[in-house]
């Protein structure tokens, strides 16, 4: 099966076809949203589901790539029309190289960041179709302007933060990219797949981030354009054997993942940040642990009188997305360091963020699997309706009553929720003995750092436990 993938890979319109479906889809995705407009935050609460742009964006689109990522790779790499867009203008752009703040992999960081705050808290952009199309918009400008000043896929390696989440979590895919021959590459002299010679090209073409294929053991970075391995064929001038070298291969579950390489502070820092905003996404599920989780950043604006929405997004933000996760990543190096540990902080931020990845994984998988199916009643609807204001409307006044999902496909969600979560942090456990072997050899730094999946796994089971399995 992967060697008649491979083949159809080498057809020059592969993946082009897809990327202009996806892309028209993101046109009307997009104008879907703009047909949409409320600041009523009770309307958007149906609106958000009653609108079909929305509803696929947010608990169609997402989730697929999500789960994708865990078990095949950057797979939405491989369709997302931005890598056609900014390889086109900057064909016709500046082709500036790319500064050394942008390949720090703050860039990605920081956007991200932004977007947490201000989109997702701030705008919601989850929620409000109008603010979803004004963001995915926002995000295509972005990229052409990227793609006109710099060269290459300088968005797609060093400022796309939906890459960068996907490739820490195809980390733990079954395939990964890469050579089937490494002496192949060693032998090659020609060097097609990173010759400046057809950078710009627009199938068989160099690699666009940076990478070598010939030495490509991670799937971080590679967004599956095949660029490399149609190069690799088309000029393969001495007709070596066993060219195209690159290529899909069956490498097994998560064996990407426990190789330690130790992430930039960049890497670990958004790690960091998507590790609290993955517990809001799962804690908002169920009112309980919401208005736990919620009871501190609504003290403090009630404190603070904040009534402005995008100065309460923040606010909110800096508190469950900065605050809280500091205490989860603080405790375990804080008693660590008072059992003796010599580790400083930033090794163990960078070495040990990785373990949290696993766990996180797990809780969007299991966030992408409540979403779409909680979201199937609202199907019946929304392609009759498809801006969704009146069914949003009918819904509130009660003159449409959403039916409720058969009881036996909710018992089979929280099955695989708890199995996700449970393997998620039987991952995490083995991610922390790995990289304390690679520190301190048959020496452990401490015992402390088994906490990492002990107290953050524990949230997410306990909250499934309460929830989903006693249902309190």
């Amino acid at each position: 099966m992967i060697d008649k993938i491979n083949l159809l890979l080498r057809k020059s319109y592969i993946p082009g076809i897809f990327r202009v479906v996806t892309l028209l889809s993101f046109f009307g995705l997009v104008m879907l949203g703009f047909t949409a407009y409320s600041t009523d935050r009770t309307f958007l609460l149906q609106l958000r589901n009653t609108n079909l742009g929305n509803l696929v964006v947010w608990s169609y689109w997402w989730p697929f790539i999500i789960i994708t990522a865990i078990f095949f790779g950057r797979v939405w790499c491989f369709v997302c029309p931005v890598e056609m867009i900014t390889s086109f203008f900057s064909k016709a752009g500046f082709r500036k190289k790319c500064p050394e703040w942008l390949r720090s992999g703050w860039g990605i960081t920081i956007f991200y960041t932004i977007i947490l705050f201000i989109g997702i808290r701030g705008l919601l952009v989850h929620r409000n179709p109008y603010m979803m199309a004004f963001y995915l918009f926002f995000i295509m400008v972005v990229s052409i302007v990227i793609g006109v000043i710099y060269e290459k896929n300088t968005f797609c390696r060093y400022f796309c933060p939906v890459g960068q989440l996907l490739g820490l979590y195809a980390k733990l895919s079954f395939f990964g990219w890469m050579v089937k021959d490494p002496e192949i590459c060693q032998s090659c002299s020609d060097k097609s797949c990173i010759s400046s010679n057809y950078t710009y090209n627009f199938s068989s073409k160099s690699c666009g981030v940076d990478l070598y294929p010939g030495k490509l053991d991670d799937n971080r970075y590679c967004i599956l354009c095949t660029g490399c391995l149609k190069a690799c064929e088309k000029y393969n001038h001495k007709n070596i054997s066993g060219r195209p070298n690159p290529g899909i291969r069956y490498i097994g579950f998560a064996s990407n993942f426990f190789k330690h390489k130790t992430l930039t502070m960049a890497e670990a820092f958004f790690v960091f940040v998507v590790s609290g905003f993955v517990v809001y996404e799962i804690l908002s599920e169920w009112f309980v642990t919401k208005e736990i989780l919620m009871y501190v950043p609504n003290l403090v604006k009630d404190y603070l009188n904040i009534t402005n929405p995008l100065l309460s997004g923040l606010s909110e933000s800096t508190i469950l997305f900065l605050f809280f996760p500091l205490l989860i990543w603080g405790l375990p190096f804080l008693i660590a360091r008072l059992n003796g540990s010599s580790l400083g902080l930033s090794d163990y931020v960078r070495n040990f963020a990785i373990a949290f990845v696993p766990i996180m994984a797990a809780s969007h998988l299991s966030k992408a699997l409540l979403k779409s199916t909680s979201r199937i009643p609202y199907l019946g609807y929304v392609f009759s309706d498809i801006n969704g204001m009146s069914t949003a409307q009918k819904i509130i006044d009660k003159t449409i009553l959403l039916q409720k999902l058969p009881e036996w496909v909710n018992w089979l969600v929280t099955i695989l929720v708890s199995a996700a979560l449970i393997i998620g942090i039987a991952l995490s456990l083995k991610a922390v003995r790995v990289t304390d072997e690679e520190l301190s050899g048959s020496t452990s730094q401490s015992k402390a750092f088994y906490l990492i999946p002990v107290l953050y796994g524990s949230i997410f089971l306990i909250t499934v436990l309460l929830w989903r399995w006693i249902k309190c």
